[in-house]
């Protein structure tokens, strides 16, 4: 084989391989903060446990099926999902939702406070 042709093909699979291991990781961040474990998702996905691991994990590719079902099942766009839309924002838990839902601006800023405070702290703890 041609060492340049080689070379191309090695540093092309480890971009390929760092894109798996970022969109993985993106889809964990995802399925965390909306409270959804491993198993429950596997579920929604139609998919094995050990499979939505190899994905989250950056070992396998997804198909486009699964793909658009993981985008679909945590309400985000493929964009965030390929890290092309790197501003749009995680998604919000329906719990942080609905607690913050009847509150009046002081009382957001209050609790938006007291939540940054509790996460320096916790932090701080590592």
């Amino acid at each position: 084989m041609v060492k340049g042709l080689t070379d191309t093909t090695s540093k092309n699979n480890a971009h390929m391989k760092k894109d798996l291991t970022e969109i993985g990781k993106r889809i964990k961040r995802a399925r965390k903060s909306k409270g959804i474990n491993q198993v429950e998702f596997a579920d929604k996905l139609n998919i094995s446990v050990s499979h939505l691991s190899n994905i989250e994990n950056g070992k396998i590719n997804v198909g486009l099926d699964i793909f658009m079902a993981i985008t679909e099942a945590l309400e985000v766009s493929a964009d965030w999902l390929l890290g092309i839309d790197s501003d749009s924002p995680l998604p919000i838990p329906d719990q942080v939702i609905q607690l913050f839902a009847d509150c009046t601006d002081s009382e957001i800023q209050a609790l938006l406070n007291v939540a940054r405070e509790v996460k320096n702290s916790l932090r701080n703890q590592k």
